[in-house]
């Protein structure tokens, strides 16, 4: 009895174990692949070889895949078109979102510039559009609907998505007036068109059946890995990884579709971070001044200055300074104030003699941003400074003039601040990096014990209380 019963146990254990190995996302691709179609080719038998025995290529098929393959599965899902279409990417980039072929397509669908502007794929000195993994998705299944609607068969679909409708019309119609089949296999297309189709279909059977292959295909969880955040208005991507406490790169590889150092001023407005960080940098974007988001230099003009010059100077397209300023034409004066954005290539060499103040007991970064109307981030790039080292009394702070402003001493109303705690985080640390003391930041937070904080937890910082 005690035998059946144990036998039973590791039944029931294996079934759940195996049920659970099923769920995985390569588990319900699998079960949603509609697809038919033959391997009796020897296009497919060629690309299908490429992957027998050869657990590296599979190795980085899956980690190619982490970030974005759950969400072009997930929009296909959505839209109810065949799962199969989500792979693609594979095919086109390695869902590599910074992949440029030699015609110049980019991103992980692989646009090329006519197509994309057909697709409303907006691209500019801020941005393009084809590689952000959001718009490109969206664009893509737009293009592959309107081309399976033209053909109804999703190989010829596929098929127009490499090659380009007009070419598989025109195929279409030749074989039609010969009266030969009009099939993906039957048509005279180009050679990279007639490699495509059964690399995409090798790829679908070794997703499908990975032993036949001799091969394990390495799991990934059936679960998003970004969210959508949306934004008040243009961001500095430098203020959104101090904000999330991701690195920069980090920012980047969620957002290839920003080509600058900030968000597009005219959109998109929206950013991808990580699930399990967007909820929090939600928290904290909402406790933060929206003039704090983005920062832009003023720049006075001198004798002998151009356009051409200072967009040089500044590492900026020409017509974008221009378009920033509402100038119709070339023309600028001595002593005009123009705006420029400041990026990682800013160039503080031009301002005049800064004034200089001496850090005193009690100071932060923070308090003398305040004081003198600066961000952190100013003082950092003027003094070479790291923020999250602690000021010691005397050190000489440089603040330029054309920042400088004296601050009349009167109480002003604080907003009040989330601040996530980060890795190396402690009470006392963020009491110095605020100027707050430490008594209040326990109080506020009802916090019995200074050592009891960790990663990831949320500090309220009740400044609107401080006179």
């Amino acid at each position: 009895m005690l035998f059946k019963t144990l036998i039973l146990f590791l039944c029931l254990f294996c079934s759940s174990f195996f049920s659970q190995s099923q769920k995985d996302l390569w588990g319900d691709i699998r079960e949603r692949m509609s697809f038919s179609y033959s391997l009796d080719h020897p296009s497919v038998e060629y690309e299908l070889e490429k992957y027998n025995d050869n657990q590296y290529v599979i190795n980085r098929l899956a980690k190619n895949g982490q970030r974005y393959l759950y969400y072009t599965v997930n929009e296909a899902i959505k839209r109810d078109l065949p799962v199969e279409l989500a792979l693609l990417p594979f095919i086109e980039s390695q869902f590599d979102p910074y992949a440029q072929s030699a015609t110049g397509a980019s991103g992980i669908w692989q646009f090329i510039l006519s197509t994309a502007r057909e697709q409303k794929l907006k691209k500019n000195w801020w941005y393009d559009g084809r590689r952000d993994i959001v718009a490109s998705t969206d664009a893509a299944y737009d293009y592959l609907i309107k081309l399976h609607s033209k053909y109804d068969d999703w190989l010829l679909a596929i098929a127009g998505y490499n090659a380009g409708p007009n070419r598989i019309s025109k195929e279409i119609k030749k074989n039609k007036n010969k009266g030969l089949p009009i099939d993906f296999w039957s048509l005279n297309l180009p050679k990279e068109t007639k490699a495509y189709v059964p690399k995409l279909l090798a790829l679908i059977e070794v997703i499908k059946n990975p032993e036949k292959f001799s091969v394990v295909i390495p799991n990934l969880p059936n679960r998003p890995y970004f969210q959508l955040v949306t934004l008040p208005s243009q961001v500095d991507l430098m203020q959104v990884a101090n904000i999330s406490g991701l690195k920069l790169e980090v920012i980047y590889e969620l957002n290839p579709g920003f080509n600058q150092w900030a968000t597009d001023p005219n959109g998109p407005f929206h950013i991808l971070l990580p699930v399990g960080i967007a909820d929090r940098f939600q928290v904290i974007l909402d406790n933060t001044d929206p003039s704090e988001l983005v920062q832009w230099d003023k720049y006075l003009v001198k004798k002998g200055d151009t356009l051409t010059s200072i967009a040089k100077k500044y590492l900026i397209d020409f017509a974008l300074l221009k378009e920033i300023n509402g100038f119709k034409d070339d023309t600028i004066y001595e002593n005009e104030e123009l705006i420029v954005p400041r990026g990682p290539s800013w160039i503080k060499d031009y301002l005049n003699k800064p004034d200089i103040y001496y850090v005193k007991a009690g100071d932060s970064m923070w308090s003398i941003a305040k004081k003198f109307s600066v961000t952190i981030r100013d003082l950092s790039i003027w003094n070479d400074l790291n923020p999250e080292r602690f000021l010691l009394t005397d050190t000489k702070i440089l603040i330029y003039p054309k920042y400088f402003k004296e601050i009349k001493r009167k109480p002003v109303p604080k907003n009040n601040i989330a601040y996530p705690v980060k890795k190396g985080d402690s009470i006392s640390k963020i009491s110095n990096k605020f100027g707050i003391p430490k008594e209040w930041i326990l109080k506020w937070n009802d916090i019995p014990n200074e050592t009891l904080i960790y990663p990831g937890q949320i500090i309220e910082l009740k400044l609107s209380e401080i006179n």
